[in-house]
């Protein structure tokens, strides 16, 4: 190929990944991005005035979305580090008012972080691609990136501020570069390369710790095949501690550096992060709450999802066409017959796999951790397997039929053909792209419910329109973001109101209106007197609706 026909193809596919993205990037708000926008400022005020013992945040450490926070401040409101004096609360709504009171739009610093994030995943994905090319070819190499970044659930989360998007590219990239090192070219900058984009994960969510076993697996098992070839048990051992104990030590060295909390105060940084992780994980509440570990305490009886409902929920929100190619790559995995599928392919799937399958363990494991989007690294493992898959089967194909393998233009169309089936939910699921669902599932069963923060901001729209907007007040559940797009004051709903009744009528009582998401008249009674002024739908489902709080009759407030 032409290097002007290359360079033309990259250009293309860079920018097919950072436009489509890129479109309409403010137009919703999930639902803890606002949070992490705060986070994020605080993050940028401690780094600014020295006190880098203020630089964590509990069980995540979500250092590496502070740093997008921080980036996203010094594009768009670098002079916060002299006007602020302190910190702000997390799960206060004061830092938007701050944040308006000097001239500033939060969804003006939320574009910048969203673009911060976007960049750094479409970076990532590419930073893949070339790990991919030299482990097996450029064509392969394309043909799996296209078909995972286009994936609508990763394509949805890779363009919000989120953790779960950088743990799944970063758990990714570990695993592409330690393959490289073991079984390509052994040279050290690999496993290095590999514990810093593991050191990364562990900086973002706590979780991606499973990486140490994942990493573990591959290294015992190159270490397996060096016994195999040369039967000398205690080479195997050293090329194992050797190898592996590299990786350990890089990854530690990269942890310390990336973050600076870890400069003044190590002890401090890992006991937030690893002692919340695991009190949320077996006592079922941050230290906060708990006040300190006890392990005799420590209890898996109200643990999360089985692996089989994560892998049901995974099943909803990956496409049919994933589907195939997982069933390609594992057919290919364990059969003799299609010799195409060469070596290194089949290691990335099994360690791929293994990944996927460590994530889900994980939060199995744990306590109320059982939201879709916290195993995303899981479905990076399984759509690239996935694309992987379909990359060998199209080679297959063109092999078996002559007129598609001497053919680079049919070749084109029928990949072209494939790519839009596993786009085209993103057609009919803008502008949130994560509330695909699978079509043939929808077909057989009842769709699952999970809300983020979508439709808020038409509903903030609604309320918006009317003509004693600015004066009125809305109580809102998952309104984290709703006064972004409303000009009145907006209350949280908190969790507790649908337990606390004399909390629930206060709230009510300075409240115009209250809007909450479709199905929750069990945890709260009151709905079902009241009929909505309005609903909004999303897929066809009744899903936020908006209630006037002078339908409540007044005898619900004085009971």
């Amino acid at each position: 190929m032409k290097k002007s026909l290359r360079f033309l193809i990259a250009v293309l596919v860079i920018a097919s990944m950072i436009l489509p993205r890129a479109v309409n990037l403010t137009k919703f708000t999930a639902a803890d991005e606002p949070f992490w926008l705060v986070v994020g400022a605080n993050y940028y005020y401690a780094l600014t005035h020295g006190e880098l013992e203020n630089t964590v945040y509990e069980y995540h450490p979500a250092v590496t979305t502070m740093w997008l926070g921080t980036a996203a401040m010094l594009a768009y409101f670098p002079e916060y580090r002299g006007l602020m004096d302190g910190y702000f609360q997390q799960e206060k709504t004061s830092f938007d008012a701050y944040l308006v009171e000097h001239g500033k739009d939060p969804l003006a610093l939320l574009w910048w972080a969203r673009f911060f994030q976007l960049l750094l995943n479409v970076f990532l994905f590419i930073a893949a691609f070339f790990f991919l090319r030299s482990l097996l070819d450029e064509s392969t190499a394309l043909v799996v990136l296209l078909l995972a970044s286009f994936a609508p659930y990763l394509f949805g989360q890779s363009r919000m501020l989120n953790h779960e998007s950088m743990v799944g590219l970063f758990s990714l990239l570990t695993i592409l570069a330690m393959t490289a090192h073991l079984f390509l070219n052994p040279k050290p900058a690999l496993a290095i390369l590999s514990a810093g984009c593991a050191a990364l994960a562990n900086l973002t969510k706590s979780s991606s710790i499973v990486l140490f076993a994942v990493v573990a697996v591959m290294v015992a098992f190159f270490a397996w095949t060096h016994w195999r070839e040369r039967r000398n048990i205690s080479s195997a051992v050293a090329l194992f501690i050797k190898t592996y104990g590299l990786w350990v030590a890089a990854f530690f060295v990269v942890y310390f550096i990336a973050w600076p909390g870890m400069w003044v105060a190590p002890g401090k940084m890992l006991y937030e992060v690893y002692g919340n992780a695991f009190s949320y994980a077996f006592q079922g509440a941050r230290l906060s709450v708990t006040q300190e570990l006890q392990p005799s305490t420590f209890s898996l009886s109200s643990a999360g999802l089985s692996v089989f409902d994560f892998l049901t929920s995974i099943a909803w929100r990956t496409t049919p066409v994933t589907w195939l190619g997982l069933l390609f790559a594992v057919v290919f995995l364990f059969s003799k017959r299609y010799g195409q599928f060469p070596v290194l392919a089949k290691y990335l799937v099994s360690f791929l796999l293994i990944e996927a399958f460590a994530c889900i363990g994980m939060f199995a494991l744990v306590q109320g951790r059982d939201q879709p989007h916290y195993v995303l690294a899981a479905y990076y493992g399984f759509e690239f397997s996935a694309a992987l898959g379909w990359a060998y089967a199209l080679r297959w194909l063109s092999q078996r039929f002559l007129w598609l393998g001497r053919n680079v233009f049919a070749q084109t169309v029928v990949f072209a053909a494939l790519l839009g089936m596993q786009a085209a939910g993103l057609f009919y699921t803008a502008p949130y792209f994560y509330t695909y669902l699978n079509p043939i599932l929808l077909m057989v069963g009842d769709a699952p419910v999970f809300f983020y923060g979508e439709k808020m901001e038409e509903a903030a729209a609604y309320l918006a329109q009317k003509p004693d907007a600015e004066d009125a007040t809305a109580l809102v559940y998952f309104g984290r973001s709703f006064s972004y797009y409303f000009p009145g004051e907006t209350l949280l709903f908190k969790p507790i109101l649908f337990d606390d009744k004399p909390q629930l009528i206060e709230n009510l009582q300075r409240s115009d209106y209250l809007v909450v998401y479709s199905g929750l008249q069990e945890r709260l009674p009151l709905l079902q007197e009241l009929k909505p002024e309005h609903i909004l739908y999303l897929n066809g489902r009744q899903y936020v609706e908006i209630y006037r709080v002078a339908d409540i009759p007044e005898s619900y407030f004085n009971e």
